[in-house]
């Protein structure tokens, strides 16, 4: 082996997300009781996102901090986007089953702002999905 300095590499650091805001996106309750508090936290600059996917990305995460529920809830979360810089569009659809009302959306429109809608639709699971379903929309804006 003849002296000198080796050649490494290594693994770029991994890079916090960056939270761009919180959303408040409440629902009708499918059981007896108040709305449910959603709370949406938008975060951008995700370069390995959870859905596998090659980043970066937007990733939108759902909560709603209360108590569980006796009864899992059955989500439906369909998120539309637009791109308003290069006019491209798309839907996400994420099916969801929890004790509390929690999702996880990814999205991957590009670099540019994006505006984006966010469809829930939160049921009870009582021997069959969504019973009691009902519906609330929101949305929101991010820089991807």
């Amino acid at each position: 082996m003849a002296g000198g300095a080796g050649v490494g590499s290594a693994i770029p650091e991994y890079t916090e997300p960056n939270l761009v805001t919180t959303l408040r996106c409440d629902s009708a309750n499918p059981l007896p009781g108040p709305d449910i508090p959603i709370h949406v936290d938008v975060f951008n600059q995700i370069p390995f996102p959870a859905d596998g996917l090659p980043g970066p990305a937007i990733s939108l995460i759902a909560s709603n901090r209360a108590q569980p529920a006796i009864l899992d809830y059955t989500i439906e979360t369909r998120v539309s986007w637009r791109n308003l810089a290069s006019g491209r569009s798309g839907t996400v659809t994420v099916p969801t089953r929890a004790r509390t009302v929690t999702w996880q959306v990814d999205l991957h429109p590009g670099p540019g702002p994006v505006a984006f809608s966010i469809h829930q639709k939160i049921g009870v699971m009582a021997f069959v999905p969504m019973v009691g379903a009902t519906t609330s929309t929101c949305g929101g804006r991010a820089t991807a």
